[in-house]
């Protein structure tokens, strides 16, 4: 009798299945949506942390665990925080309180949706993607990806010394363009990457496109584009290296600009002087090649129907020294003339490192004419409502349906 029942409940579990879990391998889903995990006991938990990927036996690793914690709910309390959401429980906001952080997995896994399972997995999806920030192995790129991109963009950014205007293009090529506004951005903030990541279901650490970026402010749309070919014509841009997929351009109806330039181009070829009709279609091309409204990004919901730029993203690719080149070097230089450095040398190194180490970094680049500009910080467009949508859809997949 006793072996039956122990057969009818092997038989059980062969039709049992954790469906949130699996639901996020064979569809694409995030962990983050999860509204709890599927753990049950602290040995479960042990294995868990250990398949993502820190020994918890070990103490640097846990360490490490505890680091994130910490970061995790001073997150929470500086940057979610609202009436609706307070600050973290006390027995769940320190080491000292929880004392063994499986604690917090097995919390997470209740079926009830009690404060506390809501706070261990509130705090448990930001710490995954902290982790995850933290370990993106593009960062060693970053510094020299940001000197090589802006050192290139460098040698065509001219200040006139008459009136302290700035100009995309050297002077002696006669196409320079006039900016209203130039800024080299760099790094965000770490909380506001955090909340890109949060905010919605496919983001993703590999998807962070604008670590470093530039934004270039012309007087016209006419000029945006122009814009577009210095970047183009001078090889400060790679063309090969545009990342397909993520350019979005609100600003200018390619087609009708063609049509109307082709237009002006034909007149001109007609006449040897400048006639008063080809100024007066020249004067009209900036209010014809604007679009009017045309929807949200599919890229970003949270962008404004109204919101006006040319945007893309670029790919470097960084050459950075190799640190094991580096230590091959030294070492080779000191070992080589003593009694068996050689054969050392050969031991610690089985084949010589390369000098080199290459890899590509996305960065991005975003174009508006002034009146776009403007909007974009007092208009319907402004960046502000912008943030504050991604914060609200970051809290809300944090703290989904809090009781």
């Amino acid at each position: 009798m006793l072996s039956f029942l122990f057969n009818f409940m092997d038989l059980i579990q062969n039709f049992e299945f954790s469906w949130p879990s699996v639901n996020v391998v064979i569809e694409g889903g995030s962990i983050l949506d999860l509204p709890r995990l599927d753990i049950k006991t602290i040995g479960e938990a042990t294995e868990f942390i250990q398949a993502y990927g820190f020994d918890i036996n070990n103490q640097d690793d846990l360490a490490l665990v505890w680091k994130f914690f910490n970061e995790a709910v001073q997150f929470i309390e500086k940057s979610l925080v609202c009436s609706e959401y307070p600050k973290v429980p006390e027995h769940l906001r320190s080491e000292k309180a929880i004392n063994d952080i499986r604690r917090l997995f097995v919390l997470a896994s209740e079926k009830q949706r009690t404060e506390d399972q809501i706070y261990a997995c509130a705090i448990l999806r930001v710490m995954h993607v902290m982790i995850h920030l933290t370990y993106d192995p593009r960062l060693k790129f970053f510094h020299a990806m940001q000197t090589q991109v802006l050192s290139r963009l460098d040698k065509y950014i001219y200040v006139d010394p008459s009136n302290g205007a700035t100009y995309l293009g050297r002077q002696e090529d006669g196409q320079r363009i006039k900016l209203l506004f130039f800024k080299k951005k760099e790094r965000k903030d770490p909380n506001r990457e955090l909340i890109k990541l949060l905010h919605k279901a496919d983001s993703a650490v590999e998807e962070i496109y604008d670590r470093v970026g530039l934004r270039l402010v012309t007087e016209t749309k006419l000029d945006a584009i122009r814009a577009v070919r210095i970047l183009l014509e001078k090889n400060i841009i790679s063309l090969p290296n545009i990342r397909p997929g993520r350019s979005r351009n609100s600003l200018i109806d390619l087609k009708r600009l063609q049509f109307e330039l082709d237009r002006i181009a034909t007149h001109l070829k007609k006449t040897p002087e400048r006639a008063p009709y080809i100024d007066r279609m020249i004067k009209r091309l900036e209010k014809r090649i604007g679009f009017g409204r045309i929807g949200r990004s599919f890229l970003n919901p949270h962008s404004s129907e109204y919101y006006k730029a040319i945007q893309f993203t670029c790919r470097e690719l960084v050459k950075v020294r190799s640190s094991q080149h580096r230590i091959y070097t030294q070492l080779s230089a000191q070992i080589t003339n003593i009694s068996g450095g050689s054969q050392l040398l050969g031991e610690l190194f089985p084949s010589v490192p390369p000098a080199f180490e290459y890899g590509f970094f996305p960065y991005e680049v975003q174009i508006m004419d002034v009146k776009a500009y403007a909007d974009s910080i007092f208009g319907k467009s402004n960046h502000e409502e912008y943030r504050r949508k991604q914060l609200n859809a970051a809290r809300a997949r944090v703290f989904p349906g809090k009781p």
